[in-house]
């Protein structure tokens, strides 16, 4: 999150601490948006530590058996 922070200080013009507070309104907005079970995802997409593995093995399958599915092969 730090370094959304920044980003909002250097391009948004914000404080330090506008940016943190402006932060944290989005985090909470975006978690209220998504499944419970994903909500704890949002900080790592923010932290930078996505893991579509995770997410995936949450749905029941990889990222492969996923992609597979959609176009119609199992």
């Amino acid at each position: 999150m730090e370094q959304l922070i920044k980003e909002l200080v250097e391009k948004a013009n914000l404080t330090e601490e506008q940016a943190a507070k402006a932060t944290e309104v989005m985090v909470a907005f975006v978690k209220s948006k998504v499944p419970p079970m994903f909500q704890d995802k949002v900080d790592d997409m923010i932290a930078g530590k996505f893991d579509m593995g995770s997410i995936a093995s949450m749905l029941g399958g990889s990222p492969l058996d996923m992609l597979k599915g959609m176009f119609g092969k199992k």
